[in-house]
């Protein structure tokens, strides 16, 4: 019995921390020559944000015409948020749709940069990630980036939301 009071109490006045992670990855594609992203992020931390940036709420997602309007709020907030830049120039990428995770909790979302054959030619990669940094100062967003031969790990906080890769191996910020 004290030890369910002293865990109700616990619970009250120190509520769980929680932990809000996204998961991106940059993968190479050799035969269609494009760059794919995969975007793993918590379905509540993507409704927050789109509410508080476009004050809209995303309950629309089954209706097939407010679905349209949904995804394009989606695609805008993601290419203010997170971008890629070959020596310097930024990478348009394409909405290609979204997937809910088994947990119902997270879900996947899709881009492609296509025609991105310039893997033999870049000296840098530049990324800039500040996905969902203005909702959490504690923010993290990890992301992989998978090249032919060379798989790059980075890690976006709110102080380290810019980072460079050079094809020489060298990280910088």
């Amino acid at each position: 019995m004290i030890n369910n009071l002293f865990f109700l109490a616990a619970t009250l006045f120190f509520p769980f921390h929680d932990f809000h992670v996204t998961h991106t990855t940059f993968h190479y594609n050799d035969e269609s020559k494009s760059m794919e992203i995969t975007i793993k992020v918590a379905i509540e931390d993507l409704e927050k944000s789109i509410e508080n940036r476009y004050s809209k709420k995303l309950d629309g997602l089954l209706d097939t015409e407010e679905k349209k309007n949904i995804e394009k709020l989606i695609v805008k907030y993601f290419r203010n948020n997170l971008t890629l830049s070959a020596d310097q120039n930024i990478q348009e990428y394409q909405w290609i749709g979204t997937e809910a995770s088994n947990n119902l909790h997270d879900i996947y979302l899709y881009f492609e940069i296509p025609n991105y054959d310039k893997k033999e030619n870049i000296e840098s990669i530049t990324i800039k990630n500040t996905l969902f940094l203005d909702l959490y100062s504690y923010q993290t967003n990890i992301v992989l980036i998978e090249l032919i031969d060379r798989k790059y790990n980075l890690t976006f906080t709110i102080d380290n939301d810019i980072q460079t890769i050079f094809m020489n191996n060298k990280i910088g910020n």
